[in-house]
C-alpha cells in the first residue's frame, strides 16, 4: 500500500500526518522521491499554503502543488491513496470540499487521468484547521493539574467550552481576523494550563500517541469532529 499526502501546511502538517500515520501504520516507511514509492511507503508533500497548492506559482516549474502530484501518479502509477488536505478556514466545509473537488476533476481531466487509473482520491478538509482538531482532546484535564498561568478558564473556556462542545462549531470573537487564529490560539492556552506546549513550528504534542487515541476516543464516542472522523474512516477501511 502507498500514499501520498498533499497537506497545506508547510510546518505543521507535514510532522503532525507523519507522526499519526507512523502510529497507526507503523510499517510504513517514509520516502522523499515518487519513485522510491515501492511497498507501504509515502510521501507527505508541503503545499507551503492554500495557493501554492491548487494555483500555478512560478517558483514551481509553471505547476501547482496539485497538477504535480497528479503527473507523478499518472507518470509512476504507483499510488494506491491520494490524500489532498485543506484548512476550510472560514469558508463553510462544503464550500471548501467542493472547490477542492473542481479544482482536482480539471487537473484530472486536463493530464488525462481517468477511471482506469487505480489510485483513490481523498479530499480531507480540516474544519477549519488543524488546531481545531487538536482542541479535540478532552482527556488532558483528567490527566494533569491546572497550572494558574494561562487564560484559558478565564477567558477562552467561558467564550466556548471545547471539552462538552464540538470543536469544529466554535467560532471566534469579533476582534480576531480569522477563525484559524482564534483556534490556534485557544489550543496555546488550552495546552499551557496544563502544562502542555504547542506552536506550529513545534508541535510535538499533539504528534504523540496518547493524544491521537484521544481523538479518536473524542470521534468514537460523540459526534464531534466530523472532519477528522472523515479521515480516520477512511484510515480504519485501508
Amino acid at each position: 500500500m502507498n500514499l501520498l499526502f498533499l497537506v497545506e501546511g508547510g510546518k505543521t502538517e507535514p510532522k503532525v500526518y507523519k507522526a499519526w500515520l507512523s502510529h497507526l501504520f507503523p510499517q510504513i516507511n517514509f520516502v522523499e522521491k515518487p519513485e522510491d514509492m515501492t511497498t507501504n511507503s509515502c510521501r507527505i508533500i508541503a503545499g507551503n499554503g492554500y495557493p501554492n497548492m491548487v494555483s500555478t506559482p512560478k517558483i514551481y516549474g509553471g505547476r501547482s502543488r496539485l497538477e504535480a502530484c497528479l503527473l507523478d501518479i499518472k507518470k509512476y502509477k504507483n499510488v494506491d491513496h491520494f490524500f489532498i488536505c485543506v484548512d476550510s478556514e472560514d469558508d463553510p466545509y462544503q464550500t471548501r470540499f467542493d472547490e477542492i473537488h473542481n479544482k482536482l476533476e480539471d487537473f484530472k481531466t486536463k493530464l488525462g487521468i481517468d477511471q482506469t487509473q487505480a489510485t483513490e482520491f481523498h479530499i480531507i478538509v480540516q474544519n477549519c484547521c488543524l488546531e481545531t482538531w487538536a482542541l479535540g482532546n478532552a482527556d488532558i484535564p483528567a490527566q494533569y493539574s491546572p497550572k494558574g498561568n494561562s487564560d484559558f478558564f478565564s477567558v477562552f473556556h467561558p467564550y466556548y467550552d471545547v471539552l462538552t462542545n464540538d470543536p469544529e462549531l466554535m467560532g471566534c470573537p469579533p476582534e480576531y481576523i480569522t477563525k484559524s487564529r482564534f483556534h490556534e490560539k485557544y489550543l496555546k492556552q488550552y495546552l499551557r494550563e496544563f502544562g502542555l506546549f504547542y506552536k506550529k513550528e513545534r508541535p510535538k504534542t499533539i504528534e504523540d500517541r496518547t493524544y491521537l487515541d484521544a481523538l479518536i476516543k473524542r470521534c468514537k464516542s460523540t459526534n464531534h469532529l466530523s472532519s477528522l472522523k472523515y479521515l480516520l474512516d477512511i484510515w480504519d477501511r485501508m
